[in-house]
């Protein structure tokens, strides 16, 4: 039976292949830059991966901040101060009058909660919030891959576009040059040549709109890497089409439920919240504290004259809440409201991905079919233009039948090309979706450049 989950074994092989691929494929240099170097500089410099890899880290601490409420709480406070005081009757007191006198004291004070529910849940809540955090960083570094690679094929889309808007471009000026000569020799009528200067002119705004396009392309991508790339390997000869693997809607489906990032992350955050319900309802209970002081006061003069007091106190400290101006009941309530929201959240994500997953995989089943299509369209349109320029130059075709089947022929490489990038990054998007995207599978692309 076929399988889309990634094994741990193979997760560590994408990471030695992928380590090696970018020691051949340096990100800078001389060489056009492939798709390996382009996820390189990202992994590097993104900043939207940047800022999920600080939130990681982040989140991380609150496992150690959950159990630091629950462990000893020691503290020391020391004070010093200078006492004037007028004593003018007194009967115990040997002495009358001003005094001046100086005294010192501290103390080292120690509380361990014994029974505090709230923190106990919160400790709780701190593993599923780490889980929570691991998801979307999980997430983020997919992202990170397919943003890669759309940005990359976005840019060699606009490219090849282009060139192709280009060579249209030569060809009408070409029909443009040889209608003025069949005219000149009243072969053709001059709405021959006035359409082949129209021809000319909106073939250079297709260039002007091309040339456009492919600047901002690389502009998006920049903004991945944080460099300017002006050469990209393109497709090579090796590229195939590879239907996905098992083939099989339902099963991609049932992965993406399981494996999905997103999807996990919102159960964790769903978790957290029906455990806050808990926590804030814990407000009811009593708490119970270890408490224990020590502690010497020193007073030097004075009228009872130098005295020295060392007190050393331990017990236990019950609290137990009466009424608290209904704080307790609203906070419930608010908990409750909130996980509801996040029960509501998580099935309209659980929906969200079930949708994406399908789509992604109709999408790669569809581009197969379209690519293949558009590679005969290419040839036909190409046959077909070769039949119309000799039929023209024998007079049985016009200008106007050449410069549609030039455009015919741009149109249909142009979307050839398109398709082509669009099924690589829809096959990518497919696997993003069940939550299975990895390195390996940027790698496998990759061989895929020239």
């Amino acid at each position: 039976m076929s399988s889309i989950h990634a094994s741990t074994a193979g997760g560590r092989l994408a990471g030695v292949v992928f380590g090696l691929l970018l020691l051949m494929h340096p990100g800078s240099g001389v060489q056009a830059i492939d798709l390996a170097g382009v996820y390189q500089l990202a992994l590097s410099s993104d900043p939207r991966y940047q800022a999920a890899g600080a939130a990681n880290r982040a989140a991380q601490e609150f496992k150690p901040l959950a159990r630091g409420e629950l462990l000893p709480d020691l503290s020391l406070s020391a004070n010093a101060s200078q006492n004037f005081l007028d004593v003018q009757k007194a009967t115990t007191v040997s002495r009358l009058g001003r005094s001046d006198f100086s005294s010192t004291e501290y103390s080292l004070n120690l509380t361990q909660p014994v029974f505090r529910r709230d923190l106990f849940i919160q400790l709780g809540q701190a593993d599923s919030r780490i889980e929570q955090a691991d998801a979307e960083y999980a997430f983020a570094l997919q992202d990170l891959i397919l943003r890669s690679a759309q940005r990359y094929f976005d840019v060699l889309a606009a490219q090849d576009t282009l060139t192709f808007a280009r060579s249209a471009l030569e060809a009408f000026e070409q029909q443009l040059r040889q209608s003025q000569q069949r005219f000149e020799v009243g072969l053709i009528a001059i709405t021959d040549v006035e359409e082949a200067k129209a021809g000319v002119a909106l073939a250079r705004a297709q260039v002007i709109l091309a040339e456009n396009q492919v600047d901002v392309a690389r502009e998006a991508l920049r903004e991945v890497t944080g460099e300017f790339h002006l050469d990209l390997q393109g497709l090579s000869d090796r590229f195939v089409l590879v239907s996905p693997e098992p083939a099989n809607i339902d099963r991609w489906t049932e992965t993406a439920l399981k494996q999905n990032r997103t999807l996990a992350a919102s159960l964790s955050s769903s978790q957290i919240a029906r455990e806050e319900i808990r926590r804030q309802s814990a407000g009811h209970l009593p708490t119970l504290d270890i408490v224990g002081s020590y502690g010497r006061d020193d007073t030097n003069g004075g009228s009872l004259g130098g005295t020295t007091v060392d007190q050393g106190i331990i017990g236990l400290q019950l609290n137990f809440p009466i009424y608290q101006g209904g704080l307790v009941v609203s906070r419930t309530r608010q908990a409750r409201q909130l996980y509801q929201q996040s029960v509501d959240e998580l099935e309209q994500q659980r929906r969200a991905v079930e949708r994406q997953t399908r789509d992604a995989y109709l999408n790669v089943i569809s581009g197969i079919s379209r690519v293949k299509a558009l590679e005969q369209a290419v040839k036909s349109t190409e046959t077909a233009r070769a039949a119309i320029e000799a039929g023209f130059q024998v007079g049985t075709r016009t200008s106007t039948d050449v410069l549609d089947a030039e455009r015919d022929v741009f149109e249909a490489k142009r979307d050839l090309s398109v398709s082509r990038y669009d099924y690589i990054v829809n096959t990518l998007t497919l696997k993003q979706a069940a939550g299975t995207l990895s390195q390996l599978d940027l790698v496998l692309v990759n061989a895929w450049l020239q």
